[in-house]
């Protein structure tokens, strides 16, 4: 056995030492887009408890902004925009925010708060992106009302589809490249007359909005 091993290795060595006939060559990579990640420092805006003293039985009650800092951070310069999708959408209370805001603020602005136990729409609130800064420049925002397909200009709030929101600069209305941007997401409740609700037990606020960010 001890034989057979050390002429086999020697086989080996000798056959090693040959120059090759062939060789091979490997050409490998990838193409793929530019990809994008979107995250809020606090997923939960928390208003804790409300004195009920502090509405109104007859008229609508704007509550303080609340809200917390968002990143969208691309691998690459890149056109993004926002969804948004209200979850909670049934429970929006129509007209609302055109009488506490003004007539543009139509229905699409109005993100629903939920239900009472009785099934009573307890308001609704606005969503607004504020502070945007693309790769160190202070940017507006810009809306599209058809899905991406032309774009305007908009304040800091953010509407329901079919329209898109995203960021500009200057006076054009085209969404911008960019490779990070940040700002404030905040919102701003708005509460049902009191008398439209009933009062004799807790109310829980309870609105929940998905925002997608997409790619231009």
């Amino acid at each position: 056995m001890i034989n057979k091993s050390t002429l086999l290795v020697g086989m080996i060595l000798a056959v090693s030492g040959l120059s090759a006939q062939a060789a091979d060559l490997r050409v490998k990579g990838s193409i793929a887009p530019a990809s994008c990640s979107f995250s809020i420092t606090h997923s939960t805006i928390d208003y804790g408890r409300i004195n009920p003293g502090s509405l109104s039985d007859t008229n609508y009650t704007k509550l303080e902004k609340k809200g917390t800092p968002f990143t969208v951070n691309c691998s690459a310069p890149m056109m993004v925009g926002i969804k948004t999708l209200d979850n909670r959408a049934s429970s929006k209370v129509p007209g609302m925010m055109q009488t506490m805001y003004n007539k543009t603020y139509h229905d699409g602005f109005n993100y629903g708060l939920g239900t009472t136990a009785k099934g009573e729409n307890i308001g609704g609130y606005v969503v607004f992106m504020e502070n945007n800064v693309a790769d160190g420049k202070a940017v507006l925002l810009a809306r599209s009302f058809n899905n991406g397909g032309a774009w305007h200009y908009t304040d800091q709030v953010l509407g329901q589809p079919p329209e898109l929101g995203s960021w500009r600069s200057g006076s054009a209305y085209t969404p911008i490249r960019l490779k990070v941007v940040s700002g404030n997401l905040r919102v701003q409740p708005v509460i049902n007359k009191t008398s439209a609700l009933t009062m004799n037990s807790e109310i829980r606020l309870d609105g929940h909005t998905t925002l997608e960010l997409v790619y231009l």
